[in-house]
């Protein structure tokens, strides 16, 4: 480094020297000066060493920002899919998607796609929506209107002979129209069975099923759940209870239940059958893409039939009631859903006070269709029944349930 520097300060010195006295240089050199100025020209090539400074600039190729910039840039709104006879839905990726539109509700996007076939999209995930055909769309101020549909990250606009705009924050659900029956419809089933033999000849079959009919308005629900167990040819348990829901939206979070009806069976509990008819409200505390919370309440007309009864009391008997109930479904990823069901009963001591009934369940997707669920049971009477002999039901019952689920 030093002998660099040093060779850059004598070729100035020459330099200085040969511009002050370049006639004495020439004539001192005699006919060798051309030999010396062509040595000078290789000293001006250390100035050469300076242009790599210039190639310093290459540090301006580190245009990282730039090129960050343009890898997330999302295609204008102002392109659209072709005009064809498919729904279209954007992902807030910038993919686009072809396929049917299903449904819209609880801020979830059912879709089947033309290659990827059943989809399901939070909605927040979906910056457009072009769909050519009739949709029914409701809002949450009850308005209901229909025709093709284009949603843009902010506006819904919905065609006709007169097209209407509405703010995407104001929509509650999408079904579509002309649609057929099935179409509205979706629902699980899930099954277990357990056979054992040798010393203990036992076995246990459980069954649930989920049946859910949906348009924008309205959602009718029903759910079943049974045990049956024998051990050595002895039933051990028996029960099963059914229920229907009507419910109808007064707003996005608001709706009236009209009615929900259930039908309970358990001998063991020395319950022949019961019926309960609930008139009521339900209102959604929780209502994200991935955590929703209900709960209803009403009054309710509950009447039941005893298995047996001491002698002198009546069989059967009817009595008003409070029912209350909460559903938690918790979509922990996108595989595994935590769903924790209560409803209850306050009514007369003589049909038990309070009852209580909770199911938790633990789904476990494995396949687009398949399921495994796990689900735990519990059933409390406050107050049971005391059968003919006057042995006393016990007020709980426990069932841990392992079945594998169908969805459609």
């Amino acid at each position: 480094m030093h002998d660099r520097l040093a060779g850059l300060l004598l070729a100035c010195v020459i330099g200085a020297l040969l511009s002050a006295h370049p006639a004495s240089l020439c004539a001192a050199a005699g006919p060798a000066s051309p030999v010396v100025a062509t040595n000078f020209a290789l000293v001006t090539n250390i100035v050469v060493i300076t242009n790599y400074v210039v190639t310093t600039n290459v540090v301006l190729s580190t245009n990282g920002p730039a090129l960050k910039q343009s890898k997330s840039v999302l295609p204008d709104l102002s392109w659209v899919p072709p005009a064809d006879t498919f729904d279209w839905i954007q992902l807030k990726s910038g993919e686009w998607l072809k396929g049917r539109v299903k449904a819209m509700q609880d801020r979830t996007l059912e879709f089947d796609s033309e290659e990827l076939d059943d989809l399901t999209f939070d909605w927040k995930d979906i910056r457009q929506l072009r769909s050519s055909r009739t949709q029914d769309v409701l809002f949450v101020n009850q308005d209901e209107v229909s025709g093709p549909v284009i949603v843009t990250p902010g506006h819904i606009t919905v065609g006709g002979a007169t097209p209407r705009t509405f703010s995407r924050d104001d929509l509650q659900s999408i079904t579509p129209g002309g649609s057929k029956e099935r179409n509205y419809w979706s629902g699980k089933l899930s099954a277990g069975l357990t056979v054992s033999s040798g010393n203990t000849k036992s076995v246990d079959y459980n069954a649930q099923a989920t049946l859910q009919r949906r348009t924008p308005a309205t959602r009718f629900k029903f759910d079943y759940l049974g045990v049956v167990s024998s051990v050595d040819d002895v039933e051990s348990a028996n029960n099963h209870r059914a229920g229907v829901e009507f419910d109808y939206w007064l707003s996005r979070r608001l709706y009236l239940v009209v009615p929900y009806a259930e039908y309970f069976r358990d001998r063991f509990q020395n319950i022949d059958r019961r019926v309960t008819g609930v008139v009521g409200l339900g209102y959604d505390i929780v209502d994200r893409p991935t955590l929703e919370w209900n709960i209803t309440a009403g009054p309710a007309y509950q009447y039941t039939w005893f298995d047996s009864v001491q002698p002198g009391e009546d069989d059967s008997r009817g009595t008003g009631a409070l029912s209350f109930g909460s559903q938690f479904d918790w979509d922990i990823t996108r595989r595994i859903d935590l769903i924790l069901e209560y409803r209850g009963q306050y009514t007369s001591r003589e049909v038990g006070e309070t009852i209580h009934h909770s199911v938790s369940t633990l789904s476990i997707e494995l396949t687009k269709r398949f399921d495994l669920d796990v689900s735990f049971v519990w059933d409390r009477t406050q107050h049971p029944k005391p059968d003919s002999n006057g042995d006393v039901p016990k007020q709980d019952d426990f069932r841990l349930i392992v079945g594998l689920g169908v969805t459609f």
